[in-house]
């Protein structure tokens, strides 16, 4: 039947689910989504509308723009494989393998195998930020916040080359070819 070991077929409940109990997903649920789907539409295409998202010139295949920069959301990778770039001596380690291959795989798999490792206690499902919880928390939100720097820095405060530059600093002159 499907039963994990260690577990019964018997409910958690003793309350049984009749017509007194209980709605119906259709129409009362299928209404509430259509509503709430509804009301983003309208919002997103509001916002669409009220503020200007200008895009770039069109793309022209002969010249590169310096510096070539991902997307906002790949931002981060791109500047994780910049800052794994290893130089020992003569030898250089790719960021492309560390940054790119082995840090977003080990994040990935952590996010696979950490709620098989989660230990917290049962009053701590469901509620956010619990005292229980706190290391599950505290590395959560280092990811997000490491995730975001690298982002702004990728973003801000890279120039031409991938070369590092404070926001009051100049960038060099790139000499262009006509």
């Amino acid at each position: 039947m499907g039963v994990t070991e260690g577990t019964t077929i018997q409910a958690a409940t003793t309350e049984v689910l009749d017509e007194s109990n209980s709605v119906r997903s259709s129409p009362h649920l299928v209404r509430r989504i259509a509503l709430v789907f509804l009301a983003t539409t309208v919002v997103t295409l509001i916002l669409a509308m009220l503020s200007p998202a200008p895009l770039e010139e069109p793309a022209n295949p002969s010249v590169t723009p310096i510096p070539a920069k991902a997307p906002w959301y790949f931002l981060w990778l791109q500047e994780l494989i910049a800052v794994t770039t290893l130089k020992i001596g003569k030898i250089t380690i790719s960021g492309a393998l560390i940054g790119g291959i082995l840090v977003p795989g080990f994040l990935l798999l952590l996010a696979i195998i950490w709620p098989f490792l989660d230990r917290s206690p049962r009053e701590a499902i469901g509620v956010w930020f619990h005292k229980k919880r706190r290391i599950q928390n505290a590395v959560f939100i280092l990811i997000c916040i490491l995730i975001t720097l690298l982002i702004v820095i990728g973003l801000y405060l890279r120039g031409p080359y991938w070369m590092f530059f404070w926001p009051w600093q100049p960038w060099p002159e790139i000499p262009t070819i006509l």
